[in-house]
């Protein structure tokens, strides 16, 4: 059974619930891939320490590599009874303390004079001080950063075992719709919807492809569909899912495969549909461009994030409304903030929200989700905004 105008709740519910019984792969696979590639992948296991940091011990400070034992305040020390050291360099045999430089006084002849004596192990860094072998360095799940490929190489790793980027087809549609940079006619429009979702996808981690826009035909959209479906993980289908004569998504995704949701009680994205066609699901997304890139936040990113076996959540800010923003009973609404710093609190300001409003994306930092509400949300306001990735 289709949803129509569900909750964003029985929305979600109901797309995972069709996703599973069609068996559609909960994560992509695991593949092992060299660290200098890694980046921005997601690790699949824990990353442990295949060797200890530092590996024996080492000087911690410049100066000379001394024996406790024969340190003492105002002591001489032959050549021969230290050892000149940089930090980082492994300390000598028989040595087990460095006298820093500053402590110091050198003789024409070699010797040295220490200001003070040193204590056993005296800035050295032992065996494993910063990780011992066997240590977890990067928690599974995480996405990795230019800091988890350094820590990963300095634990003994040249490869590590990751989820592969999630692959997604965009298909944009309508006749009038032409690639980027294309010439138009009059009553043409250029393809911006699929170029920013892409853009989305790859911010996200996974690999996405435009194809050329499909016509407003349903059987050359179902089997753009079919054919895109067998290439990805998941395909997004661009407009086409208004509720006018001009609805085909549903229309094409029902000749080949599940419907599970038409329409969500969500505003500006009403019009999405949620599906499943030969074990891949497909999203209808709506074609104005607000609504396709918080379309792309409510329910795509989330689903590129368990495909990575990653955390679905955004980073959330507290901030402070410097406007009221109205609220619909019948819907959850999202709407596009700017944030900005004002002394020591957090301000969020809200954009222009219309499906259409191409330009608040640009100047958009975080979206707010206003729930189902009979009023509005008051400036001054105590609220939780969720961080777009930049």
């Amino acid at each position: 059974m289709t949803l129509l105008d569900a909750p964003v709740a029985d929305a979600l519910a109901a797309f995972a619930a069709a996703m599973a019984a069609a068996g559609c792969p909960q994560r992509c696979d695991v593949v092992e891939r060299p660290l200098e590639g890694a980046l921005g992948l997601v690790a699949a296991t824990p990353v442990r320490a295949l060797v200890a940091l530092p590996a024996w011990p080492v000087a911690a400070m410049d100066g000379f590599a001394v024996r406790a034992r024969e340190t003492a305040a105002g002591a001489a020390l032959a050549v021969g009874a230290h050892r000149p050291i940089d930090t980082g360099t492994p300390l000598p045999q028989g040595f087990d303390a460095v006298a820093m430089i500053e402590h110091v006084v050198q003789a024409a002849d070699g010797s040295v004079t220490l200001a003070a004596a040193v204590a056993p192990g005296a800035n050295v860094r032992g065996v494993g001080e910063t990780f011992a072998a066997g240590g977890e360095l990067v928690p599974a799940g995480r996405r990795l950063r230019p800091a988890d490929v350094a820590v990963a190489i300095a634990g003994g790793h040249a490869a590590l075992a990751v989820h592969a980027r999630p692959i997604v087809m965009i298909l944009p549609t309508g006749d009038e719709v032409r690639p980027a940079g294309e010439p138009l006619a009059p009553g043409g429009v250029s393809d911006s919807n699929g170029p920013m979702l892409a853009a989305q996808v790859a911010l996200d981690g996974g690999l996405a492809t435009v194809a050329a826009p499909t016509s407003d035909d349903v059987d050359a959209l179902a089997a753009a569909i079919v054919d895109a479906a067998g290439r990805s993980d998941l395909v997004l289908v661009v407009a086409g899912s208004s509720r006018g004569r001009r609805d085909r998504t549903r229309a094409a995704v029902e000749h080949v495969g599940e419907v599970a949701v038409a329409g969500i009680a969500v505003r500006p994205c009403h019009p999405l549909i949620l599906g499943v066609v030969r074990r891949t699901p497909v999203i209808g997304i709506p074609g104005y461009p607000l609504s396709a890139a918080l379309a792309y936040e409510l329910v795509v990113a989330p689903l590129l994030a368990a495909l990575q076996g990653a955390s679905p959540e955004r980073r959330q800010l507290a901030a402070t409304l410097t406007a009221a923003v109205a609220g619909r009973p019948d819907a959850t609404c999202l709407v596009p903030v700017r944030l900005a710093a004002l002394g020591t609190a957090i301000v969020a300001t809200p954009l222009p929200r219309r499906g259409a409003a191409l330009t608040a994306l640009v100047g958009c930092d975080g979206v707010l989700r206003v729930p189902p509400l009979d009023g509005s949300l008051a400036a001054g306001a105590a609220v939780l905004v969720d961080v777009l990735p930049c």
